[in-house]
């Protein structure tokens, strides 16, 4: 099996999408996993809100990380921490990583956000947020292993999440 990691495009969206709901669908606890509508997420992705990472199978997206470039909009998650206005402007949300069932234990969701983190140092926006539910305990230890650091606890999504931050250079 020969994966390729690379940055998603536009013409990955509704592969991005159906990972998303296979992932969730297959969940036992789905309260750990918040899906946008479809429609939402490819219309995010057309207009460069959302940008993603992929490891892909040949035609399989065996893994996906996303983030949102969320400005002063209201789901800017740097609201919860009471940032500045100049700061809520270089939030960027880590927003999703779903990996395939037969991918799993790879490393993929870890690698995919390092490369995130990689392109977004050249952007200039600095300041990385995400949100974890607190007994989703493999992607909460995967992200505090990386230099993310709990922030505070907030509901969200219709459950309890983490909020969690890291500053890169």
């Amino acid at each position: 099996m020969h994966l390729e990691l690379r940055k998603g495009t536009k013409e990955d969206a509704q592969a991005f999408v159906d990972l998303l709901q296979k992932v969730h669908a297959d969940m036992e606890h789905k309260e750990w996993f918040y899906l946008d509508a479809p429609e939402e997420t490819k219309e995010k992705i057309v207009a460069s809100q959302l940008q993603m990472w992929v490891a892909m199978d040949g035609n399989t997206m065996a893994a996906a990380f996303s983030v949102i470039f969320p400005g002063l909009e209201a789901n800017n998650y740097g609201y919860d921490l009471k940032l500045s206005q100049e700061q809520l402007m270089n939030v960027v949300n880590m927003d999703t990583a779903a990996v395939h069932p037969d991918y799993r234990g790879m490393g993929l969701q870890k690698k995919l956000m390092q490369m995130a983190e990689q392109e977004l140092q050249r952007t200039g926006r600095k300041i990385l947020l995400c949100t974890i539910h607190p007994d989703n305990h493999h992607s909460l230890q995967n992200v505090l292993d990386q230099g993310y650091t709990i922030q505070a606890k907030r509901s969200k999504y219709g459950s309890i999440r983490y909020l969690l931050r890291k500053d890169i250079p």
